[in-house]
């Protein structure tokens, strides 16, 4: 993890202090963080800063995306069976990348793509000349360590840390973009999301997502029961438009919901 990331984050227990490694260096492979306000520690192993502070609350499918075959097996078969199911049918990768980055403009500050898997969309973005600094953020350790080496085999440069959303460790902002491809119906508290997506984004900040429309009352059971928390763009809108943010715009390619959303600056005020 690069030094300028790590001066970014926050301490996930006390939510005040910034966290320090042992000893300044310019990359950190190994070692722990440090919260000079409550004394937390926190491991890295690989460069992979692990901010969690408990075992993660994995529901059915998450569980899943735990093991290990299934983060190797993840972009070529998983992501697209998902999508499938999900979606009707599996989206091009391009085609969707480019709707990501169209709504991403150019970040004033470096990115967060929280939920990123094995870093499929954050690799990409960090390799174009010139892009702000790319970190992931992703409950699973196995699709970590796979995006660890997506990411090495790919020549980008990627930070990832794991933790778990709505919680975003990061200090007030510090961030220039935050993105959820393809990641934001697995989070459950909508509304907390939202106001550490708020409290995390620099002024004129982006927030760009995509999800997949609610089903039907009886399949909705279904989806939540394995973790899955669908919803419209009438609420999405609301739940962004509460906590702050503005010029909310959404592309529909039903049943898919791509989202882009705005933390107020100056020049939005006007």
């Amino acid at each position: 993890m690069r030094h300028a990331l790590v001066q970014l984050l926050r301490c996930p227990r006390c939510r005040r202090g910034a966290l320090r490694p042992e000893a300044p260096a310019a990359v950190l492979l190994f070692g722990p963080l440090r919260c000079p306000d409550c004394r937390a520690s926190y491991p890295v192993a690989e460069g992979v800063a692990d901010l969690m502070l408990e075992p993660a609350l994995a529901t059915g499918l998450q569980r899943g995306l735990e093991r290990r075959f299934v983060a190797r097996s993840y972009e070529r078969y998983v992501r697209p069976a998902l999508q499938r199911a999900l979606l009707r049918q599996p989206m091009d990768t391009d085609s969707e990348y480019l709707i990501y980055r169209s709504l991403l403009g150019t970040p004033d500050g470096p990115v967060l793509d929280v939920g990123c898997g094995t870093g499929l969309v954050a690799r990409r973005l960090a390799r174009e000349p010139g892009f702000a600094l790319v970190a992931g953020q992703d409950v699973s350790s196995a699709m970590l360590e796979e995006g660890v080496a997506q990411v090495r085999e790919a020549g980008a440069t990627v930070d990832f840390l794991r933790a778990q959303a709505p919680y975003l460790p990061f200090q007030d902002e510090t961030l220039g973009a935050v993105l959820m491809a393809d990641s934001l119906h697995y989070v459950e508290d909508l509304g907390r999301l939202m106001l550490e997506v708020m409290r995390v984004l620099r002024p004129g900040g982006r927030w760009v997502a995509s999800t997949y429309a609610p089903p039907g009352s009886a399949s909705g059971f279904l989806h939540r029961r394995v973790g899955l928390h669908p919803r419209g763009e009438t609420t999405l809108r609301a739940a962004a438009s509460a906590a702050g943010l503005v010029r909310f715009e959404r592309v529909a390619l039903p049943p898919l919901l791509v989202l882009k959303a705005e933390k107020p600056s100056a020049d939005t005020l006007r």
